[in-house]
């Protein structure tokens, strides 16, 4: 049976932390990354709850000289599945939501063999469902205002990956499920839980889906290397296209306080977060380097989970040392070729080197 509500009182929270900021534009730390191609970046840096880095460097475009800053949109990609998976754990904090029930318990009209996946195994990437977005038509789908009906029609047409369980293959149409399931109980569409949960308490003003950006707006531009060569002028991606798969522009700014709020605890149960941050299970026991909706880059002893993102013309990189309550936020307007993952790591061995 679905069961749909209002927005519950998560939504009503005021995130007053999330302001708290000492922040700085460190060329030390801007200068430690190699934009490898990219116009240029946006970076942000959040240590205890407070924001003490927040800065740009290079250009908002291919033809476009102005130095991107904190408040410049990008593109995030996949980023936009950790929402996701944050969304999915606070409707099952509301009781609206079971983690482990399968996805057709929420989402009807599926491919019979889709229906016991289990909410988890989307989350974890272990579902084996068909993929709807590859190399072949990455570029064609990315502008297109698809539904998310239209998406599942896409991967409904190609034979499952593998038995659910048995592999972690990461899997942007799980996480289409996974928004259809979140509009099924919540009571709004997927992008206005997302607001009134976690970007208005948090305070993330410029987050959303890219409809939301408005004409005259500071907006980064992508580039996009082929192999070959550059093409400056790579499609904007539509929401539709990948919905809560990936659809969501962002700031450094506003990442920078949605890691604020994080670390607040106010966003999503505490246990439930937890399991969130947890290494997930293959079924025969093997531990995967995911979570339920992140990638685990360290082990339980120092729990570092990150995620990254990309689309036709730009990519990121979020990562949490939880433990040290530090968050590095790098956004490139490029994709193809530079790693925002490998910025990350020179933009903390600079902040490890200016700590000494």
């Amino acid at each position: 049976m679905r069961r749909r509500a209002v927005l519950g009182a998560i939504g009503a929270l005021a995130l007053a932390p999330a302001y708290a900021h000492a922040e700085r534009d460190d060329h030390a730390l801007l200068d430690a990354i190699d934009l490898d191609g990219a116009p240029g970046a946006a970076i942000g840096v959040v240590r205890a709850g407070r924001i003490v880095v927040l800065g740009g460097r290079g250009r908002r475009g291919p033809f476009d000289a102005r130095t991107p800053g904190a408040d410049t949109v990008f593109e995030i990609g996949s980023l936009t599945k950790t929402f996701t998976a944050c969304l999915v754990f606070a409707l099952a904090a509301d009781g609206l939501l079971d983690i482990d029930a399968p996805i057709a318990a929420y989402v009807d009209d599926l491919p019979l063999t889709w229906r016991d996946r289990s909410l988890a195994s989307l989350l974890a990437h272990t579902g084996g469902l068909p993929e709807y977005l590859d190399a072949t038509n990455f570029r064609t789908l990315m502008p297109q205002a698809l539904t998310p009906r239209e998406i599942v029609a896409i991967a409904a047409d190609r034979p499952l990956a593998f038995a659910a369980g048995t592999r972690h293959v990461y899997s942007n149409t799980g996480y289409v499920l996974l928004g259809m399931a979140a509009e099924a109980v919540g009571g709004a569409s997927y992008w206005t839980q997302l607001d009134t949960r976690f970007f208005r308490p948090a305070g993330m003003t410029r987050t959303g889906p890219r409809t939301q950006v408005q004409a005259g707006d500071d907006v980064a531009t992508g580039r996009f290397w082929t192999g070959v060569d550059w093409d400056d002028v790579p499609p904007p991606a539509a929401p539709g296209a990948t919905f809560s798969a990936g659809g969501l522009v962002s700031t450094a700014r506003d990442l920078a306080r949605w890691a604020i709020a994080l670390d607040a605890g106010q966003l999503v149960d505490a246990s439930l977060r937890e399991r969130m941050w947890r290494r997930a299970l293959l079924a025969d026991g093997t531990a995967i380097d995911w979570g339920l909706g992140w990638k685990i880059e360290a082990s339980s002893e120092r729990p570092v989970v990150a995620h990254g993102g990309g689309t036709a013309g730009f990519s990121c990189w979020f990562r949490r040392d939880i433990a040290a309550r530090l968050t590095t936020i790098v956004l490139t307007n490029q994709n193809g070729r530079a790693d925002p993952a490998l910025m990350s790591d020179a933009l903390e061995a600079a902040l490890q080197s200016q700590s000494r």
